[in-house]
Order: structure tokens, then C-alpha cells, then sequence
């Protein structure tokens, strides 16, 4: 058998070693991406894959489609039907991706790129007069029309029927969850 050459073999533990250090780094910076994992960042990080989610909010109502953008306290779940979900973030009890799809531990500590709030959001498209169900922390559902976004309100015109005649006046911080028809 051919005697090895010494330099040779301190070369190959260098490079065995070097590797070990690589991947010892490797788990350490992950393990801190994951310690530092955020909602938002993990919400981030799933609408630049483009995932199909569910989302479930305090309320128990579950919300599928693709997670749309993150704003300051909220995300927006678009499902097939074009239905935008604005989902207040500090209501979200679940996110499950789908399951025909490989997800790692969350690890998203990014912010997201718009700091726009829920009520700010719903502001920019209260011109338009789109079709709403705002859904506020006690479960409450409200249907119809948006017209109006004050400082803390939010005016919404219902539908035709019983009860229906006049405005409905709801408190901004109360919303959880607002649904705007395409």
C-alpha cells in the first residue's frame, strides 16, 4: 500500500474540519433565525413563496388563499375567489401552509415592507364603496357597503332588509377581520 503523504493528510482534516465548522455555523445561524421568528416576518416570508394557507383568527373563522402582503398590524389573504382578507395580525391564532409543500420551522424575523395599518388600509379603498364583512373581537359580523374611515370608526351602509335603514357605525380597534369583495 502506498505510504500517504503527510501534507496530504493535513490538508483532508483541514477540509474535514473547515466543513464541520461550516455546518456548526450553519445550525447556529439558523437556530438564532428561528429564536427570532416573528409573525410578520414568518407571513413575509410565506407571500414571497407565493404559499397557499389557511388562516384561523380568534373568532374561529379560518380564511384559505395566498397570503397577499403584511402591513403594519395586519396580512392579506386573497382566496381563489378574489375576496381579500385584511386580517388584524394580533387576532391570527393560526397559520397552517399547505401540506403538499415544504416548510421549515418559521424563521421570519423581517418586518414587513408597509408599516400601513388595518384602518389605513381600509381607508385608501373607502371611495371605491366596495362590499365588506368586518368581523370585530365579539364576533359581530357587518355586511355591506364601506363608505367612511374616521380616526377611529369605520361606517358601514347595509344591505336591503329588516333593521337595515340606517348606518352602522363600528369602532376601528374592534375589527379583526375585514372582507372586501373584489
Amino acid at each position: 500500500m502506498p505510504e500517504r503523504d503527510p501534507l496530504v493528510e493535513l490538508l483532508d482534516e483541514g477540509r474535514a474540519g473547515a466543513g464541520r465548522v461550516a455546518r456548526a455555523r450553519e445550525r447556529a445561524l439558523r437556530q438564532a433565525a428561528e429564536e427570532e421568528a416573528s409573525l410578520a416576518g414568518t407571513l413575509v416570508d410565506l407571500a414571497e413563496r407565493g404559499s397557499r394557507v389557511v388562516v384561523r383568527t380568534e373568532t374561529g373563522r379560518a380564511h384559505a388563499g395566498v397570503v397577499e402582503g403584511v402591513g403594519g398590524d395586519y396580512c392579506v389573504v386573497r382566496s381563489d375567489t378574489g375576496v381579500a382578507a385584511h386580517l388584524r395580525l394580533a387576532a391570527v391564532t393560526t397559520v397552517r401552509p399547505s401540506p403538499g409543500e415544504r416548510h421549515a420551522p418559521a424563521s421570519g424575523d423581517r418586518v414587513a415592507a408597509a408599516d400601513t395599518l388595518l384602518v389605513e388600509a381600509l381607508g385608501r379603498v373607502a371611495h371605491q364603496r366596495p362590499d365588506v364583512a368586518l368581523v370585530t373581537r365579539g364576533g359581530d359580523v357587518v355586511v355591506g357597503t364601506l363608505r367612511a374611515v374616521g380616526a377611529d370608526v369605520v361606517t358601514v351602509w347595509p344591505g336591503p332588509g329588516p333593521g337595515t335603514e340606517g348606518p352602522c357605525y363600528v369602532a376601528a380597534d374592534a375589527i379583526t377581520e375585514a372582507l372586501i369583495e373584489p
